[in-house]
């Protein structure tokens, strides 16, 4: 491909690449915004797709500002730094939007959004490589296998930064040399739980040395647990416990299962709880949480009557149950994927709420469309997924009423949602 070109951004593409023409077709540059009349150098990536590097700003977008973080141009975790805060939020508000119009929907009422600030975020998996006496913590450079060593994060706890400063220490007797490790962190309940991805110590794997070397850390890190697995799916084992992170979730005072899947920030999850509550009927009913995780909007929910909980996850459903005490509150085990609530279920219910991962929730939808359900609930954090569900249940008879925005992913392209549908 040529060595360099001219380009001018159009418009930002759903990942917050700037979206350019060429004389050879539509061109992805990272770092590029609407506006902007840059010089850069075009490749071929591994998905085909032609992205751009930008080698100089010609024109500068009027939405360009100089990025807060000094580490942005190398750390992968930030997105958007380099766009003005009003470009920023109409353009997060218009993923979302734009997702739904091109199922040709629109809400009835969008309701007002909720935009977070950066240094909120309660958990981190920060890459590490130990090489001799010293050890790279950080994130990994988009689209690249190299991390970016860092000492500051603008989005992320400043308690957890503290705790990464003094790991870089601790880690010294633990990692395997010259071998790439994940170590997330997540502050809960006031302590640090922890989990180690990949190969620890000489052979790879915990031995009687490395359990002492833990402990070790644990204590002088003041980590309340930390486990270890050595592939990303693997189970976690709880190396070193002293107590578990328990977490408050409306009437449930929750004990959290090792690196337990929590909402990024506690305002963030603050908005959407009360996002779905102002949605909830007043009156006290039988309610379902679906994907219900450890219980994030079940235990709110339980303010307003009985709720049955369903979720894949074993340590999260028993974590419900550990929690639920005499609430009244059943958790039951059940892929929702593969084991949809069918609609004589679900037609039990005065309203159900449904929290899926990114994939969306295509599958319970289909069943949902069928029911009678006075009121529905959706939490997304993928507005793609959200669209194409959201189509399902109109094309069986419900209707948008309300859409709100909640930005608890600061200068990144994830954006999350809470919405309801009601019978026509």
């Amino acid at each position: 491909m040529a060595a360099q070109t001219e380009v001018t951004i159009k418009y930002l593409g759903p990942k917050g690449d700037g979206v350019g023409q060429t004389t050879r077709g539509r061109i992805y540059v990272e770092g590029g915004l609407p506006g902007d009349v840059l010089r850069v150098r075009p490749w071929r990536a591994e998905d085909d797709i032609v992205r751009g590097e930008i080698q100089g700003i010609i024109t500068p977008s009027p939405e360009r500002i100089k990025p807060p973080c000094k580490h942005y141009d190398q750390c992968g975790g930030c997105t958007l730094q380099h766009a003005s805060p009003d470009f920023y939020r109409h353009w997060k508000q218009g993923i979302v939007y734009d997702a739904l119009e091109k199922q040709g929907l629109r809400p009835r009422k969008v309701l007002e959004p909720v935009f977070l600030d950066g240094g909120k975020r309660r958990r981190a998996t920060f890459a590490c490589v130990k090489r001799g006496d010293r050890i790279t913590m950080g994130y990994y450079k988009r689209r690249s296998d190299h991390i970016t060593d860092i000492d500051t994060c603008l989005v992320v706890d400043p308690a957890i930064l503290k705790l990464r400063d003094r790991l870089k220490t601790l880690l010294l007797p633990v990692l395997k040399d010259g071998r790439p490790t994940d170590v997330f962190i997540q502050y809960a309940g006031g302590v640090y739980d922890m989990v180690i991805t990949g190969g620890i110590g000489k052979k790879g794997e915990p031995d009687l040395q490395m359990r002492e070397a833990l402990a070790t850390l644990a204590r002088e890190g003041k980590i309340a647990r930390i486990g270890w697995r050595g592939r990303e799916r693997d189970p976690i084992e709880v190396m070193i416990e002293s107590e578990a992170p328990t977490i408050t979730f409306g009437e449930m005072r929750v004990p959290l299962p090792p690196a337990a899947f929590l909402q990024p920030t506690p305002e963030g999850e603050k908005a959407l709880v009360d996002g779905v509550m102002a949605l909830m009927p007043e009156r006290k009913g039988h309610y379902a949480d679906l994907f219900s995780g450890c219980g994030t909007f079940a235990g709110s929910m339980l303010a307003r009557g009985s709720v049955d909980a369903y979720e894949s996850v074993d340590p999260a459903i028993k974590s419900m149950v550990k929690a639920k005490g005499a609430l009244p509150l059943k958790a039951f085990k059940r892929d929702l994927f593969k084991n949809p609530l069918r609609r004589d279920e679900a037609n039990r219910y005065d309203a159900i709420v449904f929290d899926p991962p990114r994939a969306g929730a295509r599958e319970q939808c289909a069943e949902l469309a069928k029911c009678r359900v006075p009121l529905l609930i959706a939490v997304s954090c993928n507005p793609a997924t959200f669209a194409r569900d959201a189509r399902v249940l109109c094309d069986g008879g419900y209707r948008l009423d309300t859409v709100k925005v909640v930005d608890q992913f600061t200068w990144s392209h994830h954006v999350e949602l809470v919405a309801s549908f009601t019978r026509k």
